[in-house]
């Protein structure tokens, strides 16, 4: 029997352990970024995925450093070029 159990049903291991962060932590965490900065990167979807929770935006720590790896090969690209 080959059942298929997606991440809805079975809870994802990471999600327990993935911390959620708030936008001055992405701030912080990218250097310094402004929040107005964080803020136009979300209503344009450039930035990381954010959530949000009610009033709250909160971004996943691995949305954030899967969107810097992103970063880093589209850098490692241009360079190549």
């Amino acid at each position: 029997m080959n059942e298929s159990k997606t991440p809805a049903t079975t809870g994802s291991p990471t999600t327990a352990t993935d911390p959620l962060l708030t936008p001055e932590d992405v701030s912080q965490m990218l250097g310094g970024v402004p929040a107005a900065t964080l803020k136009r990167w979300r209503t344009q979807r450039t930035g990381p995925v954010a959530l949000h929770i009610g009033r709250h935006v909160r971004y996943r720590r691995s949305a954030v450093e899967a969107w810097l790896d992103g970063k880093d090969r589209e850098a490692a690209a241009w360079m190549a070029s």
